[in-house]
């Protein structure tokens, strides 16, 4: 570093006549110690300034954004605590209210199921009735066709035998014949 120095103060030497002469005077020997002077009170001046102003500011401006992001950091740990307890609290809701709905639609099954079986007894117990009705009706129909089943068949046969022969037949022995079948089939059926 001292040789770049030396040299350079030679170089300026050598040719301080020339830069001086030619209108160069801040090259000129002369003129430097006031140049180093005005160098070191201006150098000086500014790191005063420097030093009492601009740098406690930006130290401020440092001090605060830092803290800002601290807090704002805090902040956001705070908001991801409260959101990890509302989504807590958001999965007990859905898990109690599917537990509820769950619940509610087994009562309503248990219900719906309870009245369905209502009905169907309402319906078989009228459909027993309806049935014993019909049955009852039938078997007194068939008893009034067992009944009048010789008057019946002795008209059906009289007219019958009327048409093949032509002629028309004993009334009395036709209803003997009658008679004696119905009574087989009366004591067959009943056996």
């Amino acid at each position: 570093m001292k040789k770049i120095l030396v040299v350079a103060l030679f170089l300026l030497s050598i040719s301080q006549g020339t830069y001086a002469k030619e209108g160069m005077p801040q090259l000129n020997p002369e003129f430097w110690i006031a140049q180093i002077f005005w160098l070191i009170i201006t150098f000086f001046l500014l790191f005063f300034l420097i030093q009492k102003f601009f740098t406690p500011k930006i130290l401020f401006t440092i001090e605060q954004r830092k803290n800002l992001i601290s807090n704002l950091i805090k902040d956001s740990e705070d908001y991801k605590n409260k959101i990890s307890v509302l989504e807590n609290e958001y999965n007990q809701i859905i898990t109690q209210a599917k537990k509820q709905a769950i619940d509610e639609s087994l009562l309503l099954k248990v219900e719906l199921n309870k009245r369905i079986n209502e009905k169907k007894k309402k319906l078989a117990d009228q459909l027993n009735i309806e049935t014993e009705k019909v049955e009852k009706e039938i078997d007194d129909f068939k008893k009034k066709t067992l009944d009048n089943l010789p008057e019946i068949a002795g008209n059906f046969s009289t007219e019958i035998i009327e048409k093949i022969i032509g002629a028309k037949p004993n009334a009395s022995n036709l209803k003997a014949i009658i008679s004696e079948i119905t009574d087989q089939e009366k004591k067959s059926r009943y056996v």
